[in-house]
């Protein structure tokens, strides 16, 4: 668009536009003021207002009646399209959620469990099947950085690194104990202390061990002796079932094995260990629809945040 073309759809008056359309329909300027309840001089202002505007003559008035240019005539066929569009505005907005196409972007940490989540995806996808979902998995510390980058609409983490550029809308809390498997000699042992694990060999999750984990495991001495390492949930508790450490792991990840009488918990729920998870957004991102959806749905399943730690 040239900047003649800008000026002129920045200083037109779109009224002017509406009026010729119902002049026209009219079939003339009088039969037009009958229709508006408006007085003949103030329309014929109006058509000379927007022939001014435009720089070229849209009718011919006289005693042969009223007759269009061909200037008036593509004019016309304009304002014909520009009031079908007005016309169907009421409908689109009713129904944006079926116009919208595309995908939410999302990026969250590994193996997260958690029921509301779950339920704020299904609602997604009923609520727009047609709108498609892109789930990458990352460590906490780059998950922050790709919605910096745009590269993520939205990211599930804990907040370990706060970006003051990034909201982080608070979720859940993750609860993370040290488990063991079941043919380890703790197996089946209960640890009052986890002080105690110090000399235990431990699988550490690498990189992608949050760093809260990191400094309470460092604060007590565990992980001194390494049998172990992966930056994969599903390989640490792959190593622990077989008996090689102990270790760290979700709650709800390892509840499944627990119950099958593969894994361990050898200490109690912990708020040093217990992560709190946010839905990580860019305000300055470019505005898209799915992204919107998505927030929304998962704003709705966690209506109310979690509460304080204790």
């Amino acid at each position: 668009m040239t900047t003649d073309h800008r000026s002129f759809r920045r200083r037109l008056d779109w009224n002017l536009l509406h009026t010729f359309h119902e002049i026209v329909q009219a079939g003339g300027v009088s039969a037009a003021a009958g229709a508006l309840g408006r007085n003949q001089p103030a329309l014929s202002l109006a058509l000379k207002r927007l022939e001014t505007a435009i720089g070229a003559r849209l009718c011919w008035r006289g005693p042969g009646g009223f007759e269009l240019t061909d200037e008036g005539v593509l004019v016309a066929e304009t304002c014909v399209q520009l009031s079908r569009l007005v016309g169907e505005v009421p409908y689109r907005v009713a129904n944006v959620s079926d116009e919208v196409q595309g995908q939410a972007r999302v990026m969250m940490i590994s193996n997260l469990v958690n029921p509301d989540l779950d339920a704020a995806i299904a609602a997604f996808h009923t609520r727009y099947p047609q709108l498609g979902l892109v789930v990458g998995v990352s460590t906490w510390y780059a998950i922050g950085r790709a919605v910096l980058r745009d590269e993520a609409d939205i990211g599930i983490a804990p907040g370990d690194l706060i970006h003051s550029e990034l909201d982080y809308r608070p979720l859940f809390d993750e609860v993370h104990r040290v488990y063991c498997g079941a043919t380890h000699p703790r197996f089946g042992s209960a640890v009052g202390d986890p002080a105690e694990l110090a000399g235990d060999a431990f699988v550490l999750t690498g990189a992608d061990e949050p760093s809260q984990l990191t400094k309470y495991r460092l604060r007590l001495g565990l992980g001194r002796e390494v049998a172990g390492i992966t930056e994969h949930l599903e390989e640490a508790r792959r190593l622990l079932q077989l008996g090689m450490g102990i270790g760290f792991l979700p709650e709800g990840f390892a509840r499944p094995d627990v119950e099958r009488g593969r894994l361990w918990p050898l200490t109690v729920q912990n708020p040093d260990t217990s992560l709190r998870i946010y839905a990580i957004t860019n305000p300055k991102a470019p505005r898209r629809l799915p992204r919107i959806f998505l927030l929304n749905e998962i704003e709705q399943a966690y209506a109310e945040p979690p509460g304080p730690k204790h």
